[in-house]
């Protein structure tokens, strides 16, 4: 009887100590997935725009979700007009990593994105694109990411997955 007892009180122990722990697991994931997105730099090239951020969504749709909801702000912030335009342009956004590098000649650079606009030096990035929106055809919107592609055939046009 007194051996069934102790028996009970440890099962029930590891029951309760189970469920803290998935509990507190569920907490730490939920605090990761609703973390802001942080934008670490950003770089203009011509009609193109570079973005490297830190906590970025983690599905298509949020990442997606993400550009649209912050759009306007971003336009604003870093004084690119012609995002939105009918003329063709592009952003590409990219996890910040380790950030801005001085990287010596290598034996291949495919890794890597350079750019000459930023000071010599510390001024190669590795490439881990998360998001790559383009505008072409004066009304249609590309969004591509590591594994998927979507369009939007006109301003407020639903958003397709490109079937392969």
């Amino acid at each position: 009887m007194i051996s069934s007892n102790k028996n009970n009180r440890k099962r029930l122990f590891k029951k309760i100590i189970l469920f803290v722990l998935i509990f507190f697991g569920f907490i730490y994931w939920l605090y990761i997935l609703l973390m802001p997105v942080k934008i670490i730099s950003f770089v203009r090239e011509g009609s193109r725009i570079y973005l490297f951020v830190e906590h970025f969504p983690v599905t298509n749709k949020g990442r997606i979700a993400w550009w649209l909801d912050n759009k306007e702000l971003l336009i604003e912030k870093y004084d690119v007009p012609f995002i939105g335009s009918k003329y063709p342009w592009s952003v590409l956004i990219g996890e910040a990593g380790d950030g801005f590098q001085f990287l010596q000649h290598r034996a291949s650079d495919n890794d890597l994105r350079c750019f000459d606009s930023l000071k010599p030096g510390a001024n190669c990035i590795e490439k881990k694109w998360l998001l790559w929106i383009s505008h072409f055809n004066q009304v249609d919107t590309r969004y591509t990411t590591d594994d998927s592609e979507y369009i939007q055939r006109g301003e407020n046009a639903e958003i397709r997955r490109v079937d392969d």
